[in-house]
């Protein structure tokens, strides 16, 4: 029998999360906007709670406490403020891609480094532009006398914490005519000669976050960080797309969540014809689906971690179906929430117009709810999905199934 009753542990842990971006993080939401980032000595304070590899198990040094248990913490920091939550995560998806790519050597020596001060940085570049020739990567093994390496050059573009990260995966082509077969993950570290920031994105939500391009050019990765995932490179890098996409629908859980309790409580606060204007009935109507929304987004995340952290073969399945909805789900109330604050809803008194644009910037985070729509139909029909005339199955489908 499945349970959605939370143990003592996590319900300590929940509401330690929540009493921190109540106080920490959703009164100072717009400041954080307007100033592109957020203070380091806010992530400090996170960091001292010990939130930064909660997934993580202890012997890579994190608390190994499961993917269902991360979701609760990501899902209470997005409601503070869904940028925040993005900008805060020091480790970011560099540490899923070590944990889920990288060998027990790697694991040691790369993930310790995110235990140790709270603002080593993690990024991780794998742009769907990457399969463009003058924007993708092109590789070159090469012999020292050091031992194997690598030349990368190249430019990646939507890079969170790019080119001011401590560690940065990258995904390249080491094969060019292999498809996935031929795709690679690259470890490279802060300081590495040809490596830059590029251009700073302009985002139309989570201006908190620090999105940019890299660039690099000719620069030498050596072979030891090269993460080549075990004996099945795109079993691992599928679990690691899973992971990214179960993160990032906990974050559009806490995103519907701010909206719809904002919006319950504005509409039953303001009157209207001597009774609050929550009682007429295509306002209550509109909040119920509002709140089945967040319920069922919360519901069907957590099903999928704990099928993820069971490793169960339904779990792919489950994570894009999570993942779909949510991005869906957290769409919907946003955009509800805006309607029912009228034209309040469009002025940054409120919060109503940066979620919703927070949502659709959220929903770019993580593999695209096409790619989501594919993994669940290829499971359906027992298929692999048609991609359409020219464009090889084999070259995308395995990476997300």
């Amino acid at each position: 029998m499945i349970s959605f009753a939370l143990t003592e542990d996590q319900k300590i842990l929940q509401e330690t999360v929540r009493k921190f971006a109540a106080e920490e993080i959703r009164p100072r939401m717009r400041e954080f906007e307007k100033a592109r980032a957020v203070p380091d000595a806010l992530r400090k304070k996170l960091h001292e709670l010990g939130l930064g590899l909660l997934d993580v198990p202890e012997a890579w040094g994190g608390q190994g406490l499961g993917a269902l248990t991360a979701m609760l913490v990501h899902e209470e920091l997005a409601f503070g403020d869904p940028g925040a939550a993005v900008a805060l995560w020091a480790p970011h998806a560099a540490a899923a891609a070590i944990l889920e790519l990288g060998d027990d050597e790697q694991r040691k020596r790369l993930l310790a480094r995110f235990g140790q001060a709270a603002d080593r940085l993690g990024a991780v570049a794998y742009s769907e532009k990457w399969k463009v020739p003058e924007a993708g990567f092109a590789t070159v093994a090469q012999t020292t006398g050091a031992g194997e390496a690598y030349l990368l050059t190249g430019a990646k573009s939507f890079v969170v914490n790019g080119g001011r990260a401590d560690l940065t995966v990258v995904f390249a082509q080491v094969d060019p005519g292999a498809g996935w077969a031929g795709v690679g993950a690259f470890v490279i570290e802060q300081g590495a000669e040809g490596m830059r920031a590029g251009a700073r994105h302009d985002l139309v939500g989570l201006e908190t976050v620090h999105a940019a391009e890299l660039v690099l050019e000719s620069c030498r990765v050596p072979g030891r960080n090269r993460l080549r995932g075990g004996d099945d490179f795109l079993a691992a890098a599928r679990r690691f797309f899973q992971r990214a996409a179960l993160i990032n629908a906990a974050r559009q859980v806490g995103l519907a969540r701010a909206s719809y309790e904002f919006a319950l409580q504005y509409t039953q606060d303001r009157q209207a014809f001597g009774k609050p204007v929550a009682h007429f009935q295509s306002i209550a109507f509109t909040l119920a689906d509002m709140h089945m929304d967040v319920e069922s987004s919360r519901w069907m995340l957590w099903k999928a971690a704990a099928e993820f952290d069971a490793a169960s073969p339904s779990a792919p399945q489950s994570v894009a179906k999570a993942a779909l909805h949510a991005n869906e789900a957290a769409w919907r109330v946003a955009d509800s929430g805006v309607q029912l604050l009228g034209g309040a809803g469009f002025i940054q008194d409120f919060p109503a117009e940066k979620w919703m644009r927070d949502t659709k910037a959220l929903a770019l985070l993580a593999p695209s709810d096409q790619m989501q729509q594919l993994v669940v139909a290829g499971a359906e029909l027992g298929r692999a999905a048609d991609f359409g005339p020219g464009v090889p199955t084999s070259d995308i489908q395995p990476i997300f199934t």
